[in-house]
């Protein structure tokens, strides 16, 4: 019976110790994406879906294709910046497809410049980033001569990126 008490005990004591911060809760804000928005270049009012778009992260002069954006007719995604540099360099392909190993399509780089805050959100949680968009180029400034293909124009509409319930950028096409 003594043992009985010692376990009750323990775990009472375990349970009475434990925090409401110990565990985060699903609903808890994460590091949010940029949302990027499809316009008219000749009418920059009016939304505008981009056929078959897939969307490649560059990371290290590797292509990471971004599951959600693989082939998809949409006019807004939402894409993942970086928090371990302030730069991300993207490839948007429209009309993309794969045959083999080779990608086809209308290739444009998108190459972002920002500046990130860590937002401390619980023990539990951590730590979340936030961003502040300082420039947008439709090219990679690596490439000696700029190639901009079906990209038109950009504006960067909302720099600060604190959540995903608005655009941050439009791109015209």
């Amino acid at each position: 019976m003594n043992h009985f008490k010692l376990i009750l005990l323990t775990m009472s004591f375990l349970i009475i110790s434990c925090e409401k911060d110990d565990i985060c809760p699903e609903s808890t804000q994460t590091t949010p994406q940029l949302v990027v928005t499809f316009y008219d270049l000749l009418d920059p009012q009016q939304s505008k879906t981009v056929e078959s778009l897939a969307v490649y992260a560059i990371k290290d002069s590797e292509l990471i294709l971004i599951e959600n954006i693989n082939g998809i007719n949409t006019d807004s995604i939402a894409i993942p910046l970086r928090n371990d540099i302030g730069v991300s360099n993207f490839k948007f392909i429209k009309n993309y497809s794969v045959e083999g190993n080779i990608i086809f399509g209308d290739l444009n780089h998108v190459y972002i410049d920002y500046e990130m805050t860590d937002v401390f959100i619980s023990r539990a949680c951590g730590f979340i980033t936030n961003y502040s968009i300082l420039s947008l180029i439709p090219y990679d400034p690596s490439v000696d001569t700029p190639v901009v293909d079906w990209i038109g124009g950009y504006e960067i509409i909302n720099p600060i990126v604190t959540s995903e319930n608005q655009a941050h950028v439009k791109i015209l096409h």
